[in-house]
Order: C-alpha cells, then structure tokens, then sequence
C-alpha cells in the first residue's frame, strides 16, 4: 500500500486543549488558516482545559511579578471575548476571596495597603471579620477572621469557551483533527521538516506544542528537556437547586470552593501521579472535609448526588508557564506548563502566539518564559 503524502500545513499546532484552542482562534482571526490543530484524545478540552472550575483570575498580589502583564491583559481579552458573536461561556465577574485567620491580619493588611494605588495592576480589599462575614455569610466563622478580595476576578466555563473556540476555527478553515497521537519528529538543519502521527503525517511550517500535560513526552521525541509533568487535581461538583451558597470564588490553601449558578464546585490538590486519571477517594474525602472546613453549609449536601472527577494539568519545573520559541529549533513554538492557570491564560498565550506567528514578534516580552531558561 502506499503511504498518503504529507500533508501541508503553515501552523501544526499539537495539542486541542484550550491553549491550542485558542492559539488556533487567534490566528483564524489573523486570517491564518492553513493550519491543523491535532489531539491525542478522542475529543478536546478533555482534561484540565475541560474540568476546572473556572475561575478567571486577575493580578494577585501573590502572583509573580513576570506573570501580572500577562493576567491583566488576558483579563481585558476575557471582556472582549465575552461581548463577541457565538462566545457565550457563562462570563461572571464576581471576584475571589482568600480567607485568612487571627494570625494573618496583619500581613494582609499590609498587602492591602502596599497595593491600595492600584500599582502593577493589583487591586485588592482588606475585608475585616464583619465586612468578610457581609460579603460571605456563609463561610466559616470560626475559622476565618479577614480576607484579601479581588473584585476585578470573574469566572467562566471554560468547555464552552473551548467549543466556541473550535467552531470560530473550523467556520475559519482550520481544521481539528481528534485521535491522532504524535509519533516521531524528522528534524534537519535545527528545523523540524516532518511530523509524524498515528493518523498520517505532515509537512508544517510552524510547529506548535501546546500538548498540556504531554508536553514533556511529545519534547523528548524532538529530542529536547522541557520540564513539564502532569500534576493531578479533583474536583466534586453538586447541584444545589438553586441555593446560594458563595458568591465570590472562595481559594483557600489547598482547595476552593466556588458556585456557577446552581452548581458548587469544590476542588484543587496537587498529586504528581503520572499520567494515572482515576479518582483518588482519599482525595475525594479531603477535599470534601476541606470545604466543609470553610463552608460549614456544605455539610448539609453530604449525601446529595455529585460529580467526581480528576484532571490532569501541565506544571513547568518552576511553576512558570512556557512560551514562546527555542533558539535550538527554528520553527518550533511552545505554549505549556500552565499548571493551574490554562485557562485564565488562554486568550493572551493564544493571541502571543498567533503574533510570533504572524508578525515575527510579540508585543510583550516573553524573555521571562522562554523554553530555552531550562
């Protein structure tokens, strides 16, 4: 039999969770359309992209300094994107809260006023125990005292973004292909002049790795070290018929408790568990009794029918997401490692990207995430 030719395209972008997703929208509007965004699983936005909570950060005080320019403007594409044609994600901006007991009042504080002009693009509230027991009447009063709240923090559904995503993509040409694993890489003259997959091969002209938690493996096929792991989470997910019981995304120390509409989401946790998706029960439990722990009404949903599920997400060695191009192949771009932020980052990745792309630049300095620090 003989083997189907190459198939040609300007951009491969591999990788069709919401990072890819959205490079993919960002050069449709771009009008760069002769490419092909290609997913190992069956479907996109299977993982994390998929099963978050969606929660759409601003500039934290705690974030680092080389992240907060790309926080603040993702949040500004987040607004436009929620005004567009055919993107309807469920976009709230209903701020975050981080609870804090006795002993951190006086750091936050302190944080509150270091920030108070806005400086850097922060801004956030000191919330004493009144103001926190107003704004949230139902968190725990015995164990928090204050809170530092973000106002400018909205959330989302971050599968409906990823279909919106998608069907711009495909109305523009560029096509989506699930199921096809890569393979192999030929690579000659610190270009890679051939990709290989399980589903055919392709001729690209930019390549994209945008693979999320395969990040790591797909690298090393191109011979290359980029520290990316998979690190699982959880999440349990209950319908409350329509009881309200937050109303700003709740983010405590190792798990957050947040509701979309009629559904509470209670989630988080840090596993290193390899590639291994089953949920962890162990898991479950702690991080049902931690958001007991912080949402005492929660109690009274113990025996409501839930959703458990865990998700793998992508974290880079040093917790710093990766962007941008490798001086040691010319035509390979990465968008990777974003661990906990793929999809408060996606639209700024994904429009950094489709400018190195497109423009031969991008209009922020990317220095900070380069491939190639490792």
């Amino acid at each position: 039999m003989n083997e189907m030719p190459a198939r040609k395209v300007d951009a491969l972008i591999i990788g069709g969770g919401i990072i890819g997703l959205a490079i993919g929208y960002y050069l449709a509007r771009r009008n760069f359309c002769n490419v092909e965004i290609i997913e190992r699983e069956s479907a996109v936005t299977m993982h994390a992209s998929g099963h978050n909570a969606g929660g759409l950060s601003g500039i934290h005080a705690s974030h680092p300094r080389s992240l907060r320019p790309l926080y603040r403007r993702s949040q500004q594409l987040y607004s436009e994107l929620a005004e567009s044609s055919g993107f309807d994600f469920d976009y709230a901006r209903i701020g975050s809260l981080v609870p804090g007991s006795v002993e951190v009042e006086k750091d936050f504080e302190s944080t509150a006023r270091e920030f108070e002009d806005g400086k850097e693009g922060v801004e956030v509230e000191f919330l004493g125990r009144d103001d926190l027991q107003n704004k949230e009447p139902n968190l725990s009063k015995h164990r928090f005292s204050c809170a530092l709240y973000y106002p400018l923090d909205a959330q989302g559904n971050s599968l409906k973004l990823g279909r919106s995503f998608a069907g711009s993509c495909l109305e523009k040409g560029i096509k989506i292909t699930t199921g096809c694993k890569v393979t192999g890489f030929e690579v000659s003259a610190s270009r890679v002049t051939s990709v290989k997959t399980d589903r055919g091969t392709y001729d690209p002209g930019i390549v994209i790795l945008a693979a999320g938690p395969w990040s790591g493996e797909v690298s090393a096929r191109l011979g290359l070290d980029i520290p990316v792991s998979p690190i699982k989470g959880h999440l349990i997910t209950i319908n409350t018929a329509g009881v309200r019981l937050v109303k700003s995304f709740i983010s405590g120390p190792n798990y957050y408790v947040m509701q979309n509409s009629s559904e509470v989401i209670v989630g988080g946790g840090e596993d290193p568990s390899g590639f291994n998706t089953l949920v962890d029960q162990t898991r479950i439990n702690e991080a049902w009794s931690e958001g007991i722990s912080m949402v005492p009404i929660l109690g009274s949903y113990e025996k409501s029918p839930s959703i458990r599920t865990a998700c793998l997400r992508p974290y880079a060695k040093d917790g710093i997401p990766i962007i941008g191009a490798s001086r040691r192949l010319s035509n390979v771009l990465f968008a990777t490692g974003h661990f906990r932020t793929g999809f408060g980052l996606a639209p700024i990745t994904g429009m950094l990207i489709s400018e190195l792309i497109v423009d031969g630049r991008s209009s922020m300095d990317l220095s900070a995430f380069s491939p190639d620090r490792f």
